[in-house]
């Protein structure tokens, strides 16, 4: 609006004056409001006191008890909370450790120089970093104070210690190779080189290609995106052929599922007609009958062999009075002597082998690598005599004399029964005692040296040979034990 006052001009101005169509600036409300009413206002709402345990601002008020909401309307206790500490040693007590005469400070004081704790920093001293202090350094001048420091500047001490020129004298070989590793300070033109193990590796850099290759690679694909007939791998339009090379390809070609067009004509077949001729004439069985079963009485009657031989000579047809005559040969072929020398195809059984008793339950020996066989292997005087000394079995020279030469007795008759007689002199060492059949029948396959009891007091008509078997020897050793004192052998 403009007023005489906004042109400047004050004189003959009344205030009052105004013009009515102008309306006044503002917003103006029903209510007679002010600045003071809109910044004075009425106090909050209290809290419920239902509701007041659950807010957080009642549960922190400060001066009171921090209390759960579930509890926070519970008496409170009478009485000290916490539990009551025993009485022991006070705080002064405990803290106070240091020694009070002067000869326990003497030993504590001695105690601790081994740590380097104490060496590094003694009590009233400062702390001990090793550094050697210059002559005079604290004492004939302060510290702080610059002595000599423009003609250190000159010598560049700074700067040969950041750049220690004279190393580089030293070492010639080796000065490009540490500016190298500190500086990356390569010359113009050198290869970086990591020094990687390439032996190891058996990678050649010189020939070896790093990075993998494309196996698909499309070449080309500028030229094939505008010419798709050259992409191979592209579908390709439709192409017109000749009526003649079609009709070749009918004729020529054998289609799945349907005969040859071999120019015939038109045939009135039959839409399920089969060509050629079957290969069954007569009737034979299939699968469904092989399972049905289509088999006469008499083809299901048992083969007229079975269980029974029907070739002459082969039957296995007792003789009269000979009932209980056992077919085929033994698994153990008792039956046979012992070979001299076995072959190692030879897989029979001469009942030196051990049966099931004694795979389940092995003898004490066999945790030793010594089998039964080792039991009967003639073995001269004087080795029989070592292992009876190592088995700790007490007997004297005369004693001893007299089993073994009952034992050799015993052991010749088979010795010389199995040896030729060039062989005799040789032949206890060579051979066996027929006692590795098996520990039932080891004296009743002796002979007459080794029957019995009885067989040991029997003195031989042969020259009996200086060997005989552990088994015979011990076994010769109980008899006599059984006869001095009278008792039955159990074997």
């Amino acid at each position: 609006m403009l007023t005489t006052n906004s042109l400047g001009r004050r004189e003959g101005y009344n205030p009052d004056m105004s013009m009515s169509h102008i309306p006044a600036s503002g917003i103006v409300t029903a209510y007679a409001e002010s600045a003071k009413d809109c910044l004075s206002w009425e106090s909050r709402p209290p809290t419920p006191p239902e509701m007041k345990r659950f807010r957080q601002s009642t549960i922190h008020e400060p001066g009171k008890i921090l209390r759960h909401y579930g509890v926070a309307n519970d008496p409170i206790p009478e009485g000290t909370f916490g539990r009551k500490t025993n009485v022991c040693e006070s705080v002064g007590a405990v803290l106070k450790n240091y020694p009070s005469t002067e000869i326990s400070r003497w030993k504590y004081e001695q105690a601790e120089k081994v740590y380097a704790s104490n060496k590094r920093e003694p009590l009233g001293t400062g702390y001990v970093r090793g550094h050697k202090i210059p002559d005079g350094l604290g004492t004939e001048r302060p510290f702080g104070v610059v002595y000599g420091a423009k003609e250190k500047e000159e010598c560049r001490q700074a700067a040969s210690i950041v750049f220690p020129n004279d190393i580089l004298d030293q070492y010639p070989d080796k000065s490009h190779a540490l500016y190298v590793k500190s500086h990356s300070s390569f010359a113009p033109g050198e290869q970086r080189r990591r020094n990687y193990e390439w032996d190891s590796a058996g990678v050649d850099p010189a020939t070896f290609r790093f990075g993998a290759t494309e196996k698909g690679v499309l070449r080309e694909g500028v030229k094939k995106a505008l010419q798709p007939m050259l992409d191979e791998t592209a579908a390709q339009p439709p192409k017109i052929a000749t009526k003649v090379h079609e009709d070749f390809k009918s004729t020529a070609i054998d289609y799945l599922g349907r005969p040859r067009i071999l120019g015939a004509g038109q045939t009135s077949l039959d839409p399920n007609h089969t060509f050629g001729v079957p290969s069954l004439k007569d009737f034979e069985y299939g699968v469904g009958e092989t399972l049905r079963g289509a088999y006469s009485i008499p083809e299901q009657q048992p083969d007229a062999n079975l269980g029974k031989s029907l070739r002459e000579g082969f039957r296995n047809m007792p003789r009269v009075g000979d009932e209980n005559h056992i077919f085929g040969t033994p698994s153990i072929r008792t039956d046979l002597s012992l070979p001299r020398r076995r072959g190692v195809a030879d897989t029979r059984n001469f009942g030196n082998e051990p049966d099931a008793l004694q795979l389940l339950r092995p003898p004490r020996s066999a945790e030793r690598g010594v089998g039964d066989q080792h039991y009967v292997i003639l073995r001269k005087r004087d080795e029989i005599r070592a292992l009876v000394k190592d088995a700790q079995l007490n007997l004297t020279e005369a004693e001893f004399d007299r089993v073994f030469d009952y034992a050799a007795a015993a052991d010749s008759n088979q010795v010389y029964a199995v040896a030729s007689s060039s062989e005799r002199e040789g032949a206890g060492v060579e051979y066996q005692s027929s006692g590795a059949r098996g520990n039932d029948g080891m004296d009743s396959q002796r002979g007459g040296g080794g029957g019995g009891s009885k067989g040991y007091g029997m003195e031989s008509s042969i020259v009996a040979a200086d060997v005989c078997c552990l088994d015979t020897f011990f076994k010769v050793r109980h008899h006599l034990l059984a006869q001095e004192y009278q008792m039955p052998v159990s074997f």
